[in-house]
């Protein structure tokens, strides 16, 4: 991938090409080897920070999103019958029905989505695609297939990657470089469903449908899309303090949607129940709407939460309550800023997600 003596042989013959000029063979082979350098340091940063950081609150996303969107009729469990090309970590990959059990994880005396048990083998549309919208964060991404230049540091560095899903949750744009595969997921799953309601099988049909909609979903997260500013990445290659900034503003910034829906808050949830819905010409369209959205507010979020927890930051990843925090920031009304950039992502986003379930659903026969 990253071959010095290809890049200098490559430039070599188009200096030729171009007339024979050894300055100008040097000044190339330097520039490529810069490009080279920066991509090279991304993916040992990518590595080097590499955990398992969803976008709290899925359940309850999908549940305001879904609720007076899809059919409200009970759906007949069926089994799993799929042969599928995508690798699962299959220690962690829940096939038998989940629904009416504790999959949501959350604090005491949060306020979460209806999880009814199945009454006669048979549960409604709208809680498949609400209890399984976390399903790929139970784990079956963990570990696994990792595209050829994360295995090729892996296999310099001897990282132990066993307990990381990024690459399936993310899709990172650094310096015009574009990293992991959230798209390719929410793509999969949306074919996986599309063939399932063409086998007229209702039940995976939504339970497929739930897992593309985790990944569109952490594609609005900011920090799925960036992980930090650029000079903040290059400072964390040797800077162990500043990774561990990093990693405990994407968490925080993940746990404030968890707090702002499951702790009940009002306005949150109209702002979700009352966006229009919005049409887009396709699922690669909507992809690129819903990353547009989170790219414009990554720096306005990273900076705020940044000003919000200070040095908090840099304390041990997992150290700090979150949740904790952003309820005494309430009572002192610090959280105005974040909450006011946060349910703007959240309607637009809300807006995108109604138009694109409204629309599958007619596709399919389902609406």
């Amino acid at each position: 991938m990253f071959n010095l003596k290809h890049i200098l042989w490559t430039f070599f013959k188009r200096s030729l090409a171009l007339s024979f000029n050894p300055s100008e063979v040097i000044v190339r082979c330097v520039i490529s080897l810069r490009k080279d350098f920066v991509k090279i340091s991304v993916i040992l940063f990518v590595l080097s920070t590499v955990i398992v950081l969803p976008w709290s609150g899925h359940e309850g996303l999908t549940y305001y999103i879904v609720k007076d969107i899809v059919p409200d009729e009970m759906v007949t469990i069926t089994p799993y019958n799929y042969q599928e090309n995508r690798v699962y970590n299959l220690s962690k990959l829940v096939l038998e029905d989940v629904c009416g059990q504790d999959t949501i994880s959350a604090w005491e005396g949060a306020i979460l989505p209806p999880n009814p048990p199945p009454e006669d083998g048979k549960v409604p549309a709208w809680q498949i695609l609400t209890v399984y919208s976390s399903e790929p964060d139970w784990g079956m991404d963990q570990g696994i297939d990792f595209p050829p230049y994360v295995k090729l540091v892996k296999n310099i560095t001897k990282m132990d990657l066993n307990t990381t899903a990024v690459h399936r949750h993310s899709k990172w744009s650094i310096l015009g470089l574009e990293f992991f595969e959230a798209d390719k997921s929410f793509y999969y799953f949306h074919d996986m469903a599309k063939e399932a309601f063409k086998r007229g099988d209702r039940y995976w049909g939504y339970r497929f449908l739930a897992r593309a909609l985790h990944y569109i979903e952490d594609l609005s997260q900011p920090y799925h899309n960036k992980p930090a500013d650029v000079g903040e990445i290059i400072k964390a290659l040797w800077n162990g303090s500043i990774r561990t900034m990093m990693e405990n503003a994407h968490y925080a910034y993940d746990r404030f949607l968890a707090y702002l829906i499951y702790s009940g808050d009002a306005e949150t949830i109209s702002t979700i129940e009352n966006a229009k819905p919005v049409f887009v010409e396709s699922e690669w369209h909507l992809v690129q709407k819903v990353r547009k959205i989170a790219l414009d507010y990554f720096t306005i979020v990273h900076e705020e939460i940044k000003r919000l927890f200070g040095e908090k930051l840099y304390k041990k990843v997992g150290t700090v309550s979150f949740i904790d925090e952003y309820r005494k920031m309430e009572e002192c009304n610090q959280l105005d800023t974040l909450k006011k950039h946060t349910l703007s992502i959240l309607s637009r986003v809300s807006s995108l997600l109604k138009g694109y379930l409204i629309s599958f659903l007619f596709k399919v026969g389902e609406n």
